[in-house]
């Protein structure tokens, strides 16, 4: 019994001992403090550091390409060393700005209005400019195939007929008489539009009209010619004028030409003879 109460006070004095060591009571209850908060399980990983080594950097897409980053004494990387990186877009088929468009900015596969005769935006825009489609010509048909905002409204199954109007004349000599065609005058032109013969009238001063006749292309492209005989009023001889248009229609001024000729067996009591040159407006109306 002695023995074994030896034994207990030796156990009850460690278990004094052990509440009597400060030190070891808050170190423990700093490691459950620790532990419990703040510590290893609440604030997670330290942020692991490069000892040494070095990373791809920058981007590899379109024409840019990567570089390398190296590691820091302090253990971070370092700026990017060697890479390509974007430039302004240029449109060549490449890709500069490595977006991953090529040519993004050019319009590229835009419909556009190519080298062609009409004004219709049915070509397609490519780095090379905007390609060469078909040419697509004015029809009587009511619409505008030219695409030059005026249709033709006055075409009669496929006949057009626009009207003319004299807009310039310059005479061979500045006392010629106009005769007896002069700006300001009007008229009307008929043709089929896929190519024929055409006819035309000016009506010039006094109520006279002039009548032409000729041909035109399928392009619009037309010649005429014509003549008129009377007796002048401000001379009363005889006289004789013939005139000619040519031009490309479409293209809505044509040129004239006229050469007068006196018939009256006394020249010398009349006025003298004078050719004239001068432009013709073409005049569309459009639908309502």
């Amino acid at each position: 019994m002695r023995f074994v109460c030896s034994v207990l006070l030796c156990l009850g004095v460690a278990c004094g001992a052990r509440t009597g060591l400060p030190d070891l009571d808050q170190g423990a209850g700093g490691v459950g403090g620790e532990l419990g908060g703040g510590g290893l399980g609440g604030g997670g990983s330290p942020p692991e550091l490069c000892i040494g080594e070095e990373q791809p950097c920058g981007s590899d897409v379109g024409e840019c390409s990567l570089g390398v980053a190296a590691c820091l004494p302090d253990g971070s990387f370092g700026p990017c060393v060697g890479d390509v990186g974007p430039v302004e877009e240029l449109c060549n088929d490449k890709d500069e700005d490595c977006d991953g468009v090529i040519d993004n900015g050019f319009g590229i596969g835009e419909a556009c209005d190519g080298p062609d005769n009409d004004e219709c935006f049915d070509d397609v825009r490519s780095c090379a400019g905007c390609s060469k489609g078909p040419d697509i010509l004015e029809t009587c048909n009511g619409i505008d195939d030219n695409c030059n905002g005026e249709v033709d409204s006055d075409c009669d199954v496929g006949d057009c007929s626009p009207t003319l109007e004299v807009t310039g004349s310059v005479p061979s000599d500045p006392g010629c008489q106009d005769l007896p065609i002069e700006k300001g005058s009007e008229g009307i032109i008929n043709y089929p539009c896929d190519g024929g013969p055409v006819t035309a009238t000016l009506n010039a001063t006094g109520g006279m009209q002039i009548f032409l006749s000729g041909s035109v292309t399928p392009g619009g492209v037309v010649s005429l010619t014509g003549f008129v005989e009377f007796i002048a009023e401000f001379d009363g001889c005889f006289w004789r004028v013939d005139h000619f248009i040519d031009g490309s229609i479409p293209s809505g001024t044509v040129q004239y030409f006229y050469e007068e000729t006196l018939l009256t067996p006394q020249p010398n009591a009349c006025w003298i003879p004078c050719t004239e040159t001068g432009t013709v407006d073409i005049h569309w109306t459009k639908f309502d």
